[in-house]
């Protein structure tokens, strides 16, 4: 409350503006994603969770035709008008709040200028989804302060469209469905050819998710994220064209037996993207049947799996993701480990046993700032409900 009115202090209609009993709390979570990544844009599966690590919003109205932000967590404040919006490229966090606002105005939805702080305990370019989070919670905000009743679903489209279409980075519906659809102490199956998902229970037992932030910063945009995406639609062409198969609607429809048909026809990077979308598949199916019968080694090997791809086939991963992953997997409690969201730099997913959190993180610390001249963060993740309003 009072971040709140001291960032109204400094707003020139401010005058009644916190005595109109309107103002509003949002919690929006990150995600970590268990396995199944860039499956999302090739219409195949992830199993991501929301994680207790979150965005905070609180606004209100301010009665003019301006919206107000100060982002307490870096510090730094933003104001544009609902008239003009345009992107701008020198303050890049304010065009994920803009391409949401840009959503509600073009599917008619009346809404006016608001004041909103943001304050976060989630590290951006970790790989946690801090830009979902962000983009789900204005849309949650708007939705609570001019009562509006919007589906979960259209958040979602809103959200992803904001994502690709203003901001300019090609993302698939993990991030979104993950952030709205989050449910405590169970992970999501995502299936992207139609959206759908249901939950599965999530249960280690005597283990947990443990992130480790490499602390290597990537800006999806500016990176070779969109190159992928572009190589996998390539990919699609080829394998329609010299199948005759007109029905092949995504690369996820495409068997091992079909890629290895034509391994010597298409370059080696269409093949190893393909091979990549198509493995990863597979994994995700087979951890969601390990969690299903609580065969917790079986996850932390097809995370290692995973991770081979990611770094061999799909080549998103870094030095420094390398790294983590192979020390991780020398210390004695670490069952697997993968690099997790679209790669380019972020973190490392890994499950780990409970009784020997300290000692790994201690190890990979030691060796991490010895190497590298720092050391990485740590976030022990449990599951979380998806975004929504909160009283204080």
């Amino acid at each position: 409350m009072l971040l709140l009115k001291y960032f109204l202090n400094g707003s020139k209609k401010k005058e009644g503006i916190l005595n109109n009993n309107s103002i509003v709390n949002i919690l929006s979570p990150g995600r970590a994603n268990i396995i199944g990544e860039h499956t999302d844009y090739n219409s195949g599966f992830s199993l991501p969770f929301a994680i207790d690590k979150y965005k905070f919003l609180t606004g209100v109205k301010n009665n003019s035709e301006f919206i107000e932000v100060y982002d307490h967590s870096i510090g730094e404040c933003y104001r544009f008008s609902i008239k003009n919006i345009s992107f701008d490229s020198n303050i890049k966090w304010a065009n994920y709040i803009k391409g949401v606002v840009c959503e509600y105005i073009i599917h008619n939805h009346k809404i006016d200028g608001f004041s909103f702080i943001i304050d976060s305990n989630l590290s951006i370019g970790s790989g946690v989804s801090s830009s979902a989070a962000i983009e789900v919670g204005v849309a949650k905000l708007i939705e609570q302060l001019f009562n509006l009743n919007i589906k979960p679903r259209d958040i979602v489209e809103y959200c992803h469209s904001a994502e690709n279409n203003f901001v300019g980075v090609k993302c698939g519906y993990l991030d979104q469905i993950s952030v709205v659809f989050g449910k405590k102490n169970c992970a999501i199956f995502l299936d992207f050819k139609d959206l759908s998902h249901n939950y599965i229970p999530f249960n280690l037992k005597d283990y947990l998710v443990l992130i480790v932030d490499s602390k290597e910063k990537r800006n999806l945009s500016s990176t070779e994220y969109n190159k992928r995406r572009e190589e996998c639609n390539e990919a699609l062409e080829l394998f329609i064209k010299l199948s005759g198969n007109k029905e092949i609607k995504n690369l996820s429809e495409i068997d091992l037996g079909l890629l290895h048909k034509f391994k010597n026809i298409i370059s080696k990077e269409l093949y190893m993207r393909t091979r990549h979308v198509i493995t990863e598949n597979i994994r995700v199916l087979k951890t969601k049947e390990a969690l299903s019968r609580g065969n917790i080694q079986e996850i932390g090997n097809l995370l290692n799996e995973s991770h081979k791809s990611l770094r061999n086939d799909y080549e998103v991963s870094t030095e420094k993701l390398d790294y983590l992953v192979d020390e991780l997997n020398k210390v004695n409690g670490v069952l697997g480990a993968r690099l997790m969201g679209a790669g380019f730099g972020g973190s490392i997913i890994s499950i780990v046993k409970h009784a020997d959190l300290d000692k790994i993180k201690d190890i990979i610390s030691e060796k991490y700032l010895r190497k590298y001249n720092e050391i990485p963060d740590f976030i022990c993740c449990r599951t979380s409900d998806g975004a929504k309003k909160v009283i204080y």
